[in-house]
């Protein structure tokens, strides 16, 4: 065991003690001119909506960006909150069926200023029926209601603020068949 032992030291002391060998010569890098093509500078300031447009219509960033007392505020004449008119890009919609009697969540829809849906979103929301009302995902809208910054019933809250739309008015064919017939 002893022998063996020494056998193996001498192997590995003999095997260490040669020298590695030189390393090879490698050949030396030139830089050669290239192009890069790079994708364009992004606009960092990008075009922001005026607060309101030349018809009156808010933007969103006008809006959530006023005073919220003075939107809020209740006309004297028929005692309800001021109605006014907000434009944008409809940025995602959750309706609600009709034949379903309750719905979780509320239907609602949010706009933007942005045709894309990106940035500052507004919960617009008080009717059931939005179908009603042709509103598509990333058309641009003009809608009118109310600012609040939560409904009487308690479905819909936001505390930037929301606008709760105006009912539509009914059909004219609505009128015409609830009219009496002349003469009688």
């Amino acid at each position: 065991m002893r022998m063996l032992i020494l056998m193996s030291v001498a192997a590995l002391t003999s095997s260490a003690c040669q020298a590695p060998p030189p390393p090879a010569e490698r050949p030396k890098r030139v830089p050669t001119a290239g192009t890069a093509a790079l994708p364009p500078v992004p606009n960092l300031n990008p075009p922001q909506a005026p607060e309101r447009y030349p018809d009156g219509a808010w933007s969103v960033r006008g809006l959530l960006a006023a005073d919220k007392a003075k939107l809020a505020a209740v006309d004297p004449a028929s005692q309800a909150p001021a109605s006014l008119q907000l434009h944008g890009t409809v940025a995602s919609l959750h309706p609600c069926a009709l034949t379903e009697k309750i719905c979780r969540p509320a239907p609602y829809l949010e706009l933007s200023d942005n045709k894309t849906g990106q940035g500052r979103r507004l919960l617009v929301a008080g009717e059931r029926d939005l179908d009603a009302r042709h509103f598509s995902v990333g058309t641009e809208v003009t809608v009118s209601g109310h600012f609040a910054t939560a409904s009487a019933d308690g479905m819909y809250f936001a505390p930037d603020g929301l606008l709760l739309l105006d009912p539509l008015p009914p059909p004219p064919d609505a009128d015409a068949a609830t009219a009496k017939p002349d003469g009688k």
